[in-house]
């Protein structure tokens, strides 16, 4: 079999910065399509990555060889295609192809009267991009989405197709897929060294997920100050105390450093019988009328100008926009409650940066410093609030909320309004300041991970074992591009 690619192809991710020109650019329905890419790319010794929706503003997709594109393998495939050594795990499983994007993964397990148990709060990446670069959602108690993994279907070098389990896993045998010779994996070494792999090991074609029934979330969102949150959040209760925790922290003080606006997010699971805000679309009354009148392209476009030409008027806009998402009460199912919204569609990239429980509050301090320098010394601004997400430790090996005993880590995120002059220039500054107090980047987001003191046996303990799992897996290193080498990830 063989799938013609499209030539002369330009492949840009979702905010036009990192841009891709491919020998060969794909866009596969099936799994024997995969195999034929992967098979003629490593006959004609080209190296290949899969990319699914765009959303990841690091160089991690990237590739002037074959490109594949996923969105065309998004079809929700049955569970008995399964040998589960237990039939009652079914009802809760949900198999489904790589490229389906996470709102239209909501919407089919809606249909199903189930739901994710955690999300992140962006829905228009593909499920495979989300998991395979660790992304989250929030909840001390909640794993991110690679932690709800029950098993994969990688198709890696010469065409092979590996299911891949933790040691006790699911199934007695290995997955149906029309005639294809697959091997089942059952190891806890190669599971959690392959399900976050930032497409390095291969095209992980379908996903195996543990979902729930269907649930309400009650949220909640209070206008405070940072020097409250704090001394909340040092006596911890209120990690405790709420399903999810998030918090926005406006980067601008408002009396010459002596308080920082906040907005805390709350949410916690409804009890049965309640009933969702019939009459509300999203949030507060006032941010859902606003978005029908004031769309997402021309809101940045007013931002924009803004920011490039009135910096100065930076710290009021971002106050006053903490202030408009105040709510007293939202109600909604869990996939509408957890997505962030029309926000989601302004053009914008970010960094994020993961901290131990130890270290955040001190990291947040110096942020605070840091913006205010840039402020005073060129009028350099960050054009969003940042976050604050509370998330349980990892035991895959390549996710930055990894840790080897039970806890969180504090996932912080920087938007920068795209087009904005000075934004990459502010990341980089946010960066190299976090790494002093042990951060640890998204493999998705704006990063430099990799360069300089950096290295990844510094910022990820089981990197060695990972990188032994990925030399035997691709000894060919089919699956290499710059991102790789700049992290020094070579077969």
């Amino acid at each position: 079999m063989r799938i013609s690619p499209k030539i002369k192809k330009v492949w840009k991710n979702c905010v036009d910065l990192q841009v891709a020109h491919p020998l060969g650019y794909f866009k596969p329905s099936t799994i024997h399509e995969v195999i034929a890419i992967i098979k003629e790319a490593e006959n004609k010794n080209y190296k290949v990555k899969a990319v699914g929706s765009g959303h990841s503003f690091s160089d991690v997709a990237l590739t002037r060889d074959y490109l594949i594109n996923t969105h065309s393998l998004n079809k929700v495939l049955r569970t008995d295609r399964l040998s589960l050594k237990s039939s009652e795990d079914a009802d809760n499983l949900f198999l489904t192809e790589c490229g389906i994007r996470i709102h239209a993964l909501n919407a089919a397990l809606d249909d199903q009267g189930k739901a994710l148990i955690n999300m992140g709060a962006y829905t228009g990446q593909t499920i495979i991009g989300a998991i395979s670069t660790a992304t989250h959602g929030s909840g001390i108690t909640l794993d991110g989405l690679a932690g709800f993994v029950e098993a994969i279907v990688l198709v890696t070098e010469k065409g092979r197709v590996l299911h891949i389990e933790r040691t006790n896993g699911i199934s007695s045998a290995p997955i149906e897929l029309d005639h294809i010779p697959v091997e089942l994996v059952q190891s806890d070494d190669v599971f959690l060294s392959s399900v976050v792999n930032m497409g390095c090991l291969g095209v992980i074609y379908a996903v195996v997920l543990r979902v729930c029934d269907s649930y309400l979330l009650r949220e909640k969102r209070t206008f405070c100050t940072w020097n409250e949150v704090k001394s909340k959040l040092a006596a911890g209760d209120i990690l405790h105390n709420h399903r999810h925790l998030e918090v926005l922290i406006d980067p601008y003080s408002v009396n010459s450093g002596k308080s920082h606006s906040c907005l805390i997010t709350e949410r916690d699971i409804c009890p049965p019988g309640t009933r969702t805000n019939w009459f509300r679309l999203h949030r507060s009354v006032g941010y859902t009328i606003a978005s029908w009148f004031l769309p997402p392209f021309l809101l940045h476009e007013i931002l924009r100008v803004i920011f490039n030409n009135f910096p100065k008027w930076t710290p009021g806009i971002l106050r006053f926009s903490l202030k408009t998402l105040r709510d007293a009460c939202y109600i909604g199912k869990s996939f509408k409650v957890l997505d962030l919204g029309s926000a989601n569609h302004l053009s914008a990239y970010s960094t994020e940066i993961a901290f131990t429980s130890d270290k955040y509050l001190e990291a947040v301090e110096a942020l605070l410093h840091l913006f205010e320098k840039t402020k005073r010394d060129g009028q350099q601004y960050i054009t969003s609030p940042f976050s604050l997400r509370f998330v349980k430790t990892s035991d895959h090996y390549l996710a930055m909320q990894y840790g080897d005993k039970p806890g969180f880590v504090c996932m912080m995120e920087f938007p920068v309004l795209n087009g904005t002059i000075g934004g990459e220039e502010m990341l980089t500054r946010v960066e190299s300041e976090m790494y002093k107090y042990g951060g640890i980047p998204h493999w998705g987001q704006y990063n430099h991970a990799g360069i300089g003191d950096q290295t990844l046996e510094k910022l990820y303990p089981n990197f060695n074992k990972w990188l032994k799992n990925y030399r035997d897996l691709c000894p060919c290193g089919t699956f290499q591009n710059d991102f790789t080498e700049r992290c020094r990830i070579i077969s």
